[in-house]
């Protein structure tokens, strides 16, 4: 009986206790003495206030009055793998255009692959052949520069450590060709190793409205965990004055500057792969966060998992869940509700298929082997070449 009472005990700690710490719950000091009476029912001493030992197995779930320290450097250890960064508040301002992980990076790595441009370190340039390759004439990349008292960004009024201009044009179909000018001011900072803030403002002229909005872009690297980190893109149509069609700008304006970022995206993410550091496979599979979800929506999903061992241990059981919702609810499921909204423009549709192309990469290049890595990158950019000669024959 009293082998039984602890099994209780262990079981409501395991399934129930332990989770609710994990979400960052405080389990109240009545509770605990609720689970921990559990454990030390009938036949054991109570005189000095603590439980009994009588036999072996007893730390297999008995819950001892002395307290748990090895469990909580276990779950301390836990917490520093999943280092995270708090969010970049002038993100959260932003509309999120995309965000790709890419293992076994530091932080400095990545900022000398995607903005370095070479200099001071041995990293090729990165940013103006992207602009070369997308078609723009004339791309200049200003060396960054740097100041007593660093810069201060007009819209997001934050401090950044450098600066440098970018220049451009392109030819814009409009009433007939327009050539179009385009200035980029960057500025960046890093955060020693666990951030790396991009903030661009792009000026245009030569079209009409031009001198109505600027476009606000902000890349933001994030470590995540020991090895990883996470990058994050923002956009803000930002208006310097009232004007008529601001509701086609902001669309036409977001839907081709997300295009334009992606790709750049993709570019970055396969300029680091060079550089990632190999990890153990257990770490690596310790640091990964489903697709970059919350911390508490992992957890959510780890009680859901462990609840389905209580509920669908007994394999009739699964099935008879699984027929009664073919039976009962998949004929009244219209497939169309799962489908993403479709495209209205032409603009649009090739967004779309740019992000699914990424995933595609992504997906793709995960358990295969280096060449066959090499061959699956090579179709993905024959791909988006397509694309972007489908772009130039309707523009």
């Amino acid at each position: 009986e009293n082998d039984n009472n602890r099994h209780i005990g262990a079981f409501f700690k395991n399934r129930i206790q332990k989770p609710i710490q994990k979400m960052g719950g405080a389990v109240t000091e009545g509770a605990g003495n609720v689970v921990h009476k559990l454990a030390i029912t009938k036949g054991e001493d109570h005189s000095n206030g603590a439980a009994k030992k009588d036999g072996p197995g007893e730390d297999e779930g008995n819950v001892d009055s002395g307290g748990e320290e090895p469990p909580i450097e276990e779950e301390t250890t836990q917490e520093k793998k999943k280092f995270r960064m708090p969010p970049d508040d002038v993100l959260q301002k932003m509309i999120g255009i995309g965000k790709q992980k890419i293992k076994g990076v530091s932080i400095q790595d990545y900022y000398e692959v995607a903005w370095s441009e070479g200099n001071d370190c041995d990293k090729e340039p990165l940013y103006g052949p992207f602009l070369t390759s997308c078609g723009k004439n004339d791309v200049k990349v200003n060396k960054w520069e740097s100041q007593e008292g660093g810069y201060t960004g007009e819209w997001c009024s934050e401090h950044y450590t450098q600066q440098r201009i970018v220049t451009f044009n392109f030819m814009k179909k409009t009433i007939g060709q327009s050539l179009v000018s385009v200035q980029h001011t960057q500025r960046c900072r890093l955060i020693e190793n666990d951030r790396c803030i991009l903030h661009m403002t792009l000026k245009m002229k030569g079209f009409p409205y031009a001198d109505c909005f600027v476009v606000e872009v902000r890349h933001v690297a994030s470590r995540v965990g020991e090895n990883d980190i996470l990058v994050e893109m923002g956009l803000h149509v930002r208006f310097l004055k009232s004007c008529l069609f601001e509701s086609k700008i902001r669309t036409n304006t977001t839907a081709e500057t997300t295009k334009l970022q992606m790709d750049l995206l993709a570019l970055i993410t396969e300029g680091c792969r060079p550089y990632a550091k190999e990890i153990a496979r257990d770490d690596a599979e310790e640091e990964e966060d489903g697709d970059d979800e919350d911390d508490v929506e992992k957890e959510v999903d780890e009680i859901v998992e462990e609840s389905s061992d209580i509920i669908c241990d007994l394999p009739f059981i699964r099935f008879f869940i699984t027929l009664g919702a073919k039976i009962f609810l998949w004929p009244f499921i219209k497939l169309d509700l799962f489908d993403p909204f479709p495209p209205t423009n032409v603009d649009e549709a090739l967004t779309n298929v740019r992000r699914r192309v990424a995933l595609l990469e992504k997906i793709s290049c995960d358990g295969v082997t280096d060449v066959q890595k090499d061959k699956v990158v090579n179709e993905v950019k024959a791909i988006q070449s397509s694309l972007r000669n489908i772009e130039a024959i309707i523009s």
